[in-house]
């Protein structure tokens, strides 16, 4: 599964935002779409490179977020960044979200990724930190769906 990192978002990791006071202000919302493919407009990391704020991701050819009753934006709930000697990297995770009810709406079937980002005023104002698109699509059911989530980031 490609995890994308934005250069806004290398930036904000390497401030140190994920260990900040703020523990809620980090969040990950859901990309879906009509098939299990993912749009070419944002499905390599020279496309997520320049973008700095969700806005501009959601501006992209073929983006579409979640948007069945109940969905919402999710903040994570992360643990602190931490020293792995063994093999020589810093480990960023987070806990495992869940999303209930995960139905199909008309304008989609499938859930492809995540958008992982800081929270802000509104999306023009909310920094891009990565976009995690899933190796297998998810078709949605109605069922709960979970984004399990082992090292956000590793830096090595």
């Amino acid at each position: 599964m490609p995890n994308y990192l934005s250069n806004r978002g290398k930036l904000l990791l390497m401030q140190g935002d994920w260990d900040d006071v703020a523990a809620g202000d980090i969040f990950l919302g859901l990309i879906v779409n009509t098939s299990a493919a993912t749009p070419a407009a944002f499905d390599t990391q020279a496309e997520i490179n320049p973008l700095n704020f969700v806005a501009d991701l959601t501006a992209l050819t073929g983006f579409v977020e979640a948007s069945w009753a109940g969905y919402a934006r999710t903040a994570l709930t992360r643990t602190a960044a931490s020293e792995d000697d063994t093999n020589n990297r810093v480990n960023m995770d987070a806990a495992d979200v869940v999303f209930a009810s995960a139905a199909v709406v008309t304008t989609y079937t499938h859930c492809i990724g995540g958008f992982i980002f800081k929270t802000g005023a509104s999306d023009a104002a909310r920094p891009l930190i990565s976009v995690a698109l899933w190796s297998a699509a998810v078709a949605l059911n109605g069922s709960s769906l979970t984004v399990g989530i082992a090292d956000a980031y590793r830096a090595s």
